[in-house]
């Protein structure tokens, strides 16, 4: 009676030594081979949710790389407009301990005009002796990209190289994503 390997289910003569397809060691079950498992199809609803994510993880990153760049690029590339304060915050930090409340730390508001277009943007930090009451601040745009800008000398915050790496860390999410159903098929 013929044996079948029960590591890949070649059918062997009954006194063979080891298998002639995967050369596995004999002593493999009598009979038929065991059925191999078929892998299980994601539900249609797991599978909405990957194209979903598919469709919406590149755009995002490509943004992300965007803004990044952009913000990156004000400190180089920048000009400066003076902008119209149009109204401004009291804001708090508060902790359990009251150490990082500041009486000075307000968030303001502010409007330029760029050839004719109005842009906005706002800007929250410590103004000590109490000049938040300004009526104007000086900002940094670039001039391709208005909508990009910042307060004039606090371009060079982490906010340009934390969203260019955010980009940069989903669009390698996406790509592998991508190449992983392309793997399984080969």
């Amino acid at each position: 009676m013929p044996m079948f390997c029960r590591h890949c289910g070649t059918k062997n003569p009954a006194q063979a030594g080891f298998c002639s397809g995967c050369g596995a060691k004999a002593g493999a079950q009598k009979g038929a081979p065991q059925p191999i498992p078929a892998p299980k199809r994601p539900s249609e609803r797991q599978t909405l949710k990957n194209k979903l994510m598919d469709l919406l993880i590149i755009p995002v990153a490509v943004i992300l790389i965007l803004l990044g760049i952009g913000q990156l690029a004000l400190g180089v590339a920048g000009s400066t407009a003076t902008a119209q304060v149009t109204g401004y915050e009291q804001k708090y930090i508060l902790h359990n301990d009251e150490s990082t409340r500041n009486s000075s730390r307000y968030k303001l508001e502010y409007q330029f005009s760029v050839n004719g277009e109005r842009y906005t943007g706002s800007v929250t930090r410590v103004f000590p002796g109490g000049s938040h009451m300004r009526q104007t601040i000086p900002v940094r745009y670039l001039p391709f990209w208005p909508h990009v800008n910042a307060e004039d000398g606090e371009t060079a915050g982490l906010a340009g190289p934390v969203m260019a790496g955010l980009g940069v860390l989903l669009l390698v999410v996406a790509v592998k994503r991508k190449s992983r159903p392309r793997n399984k098929s080969r």
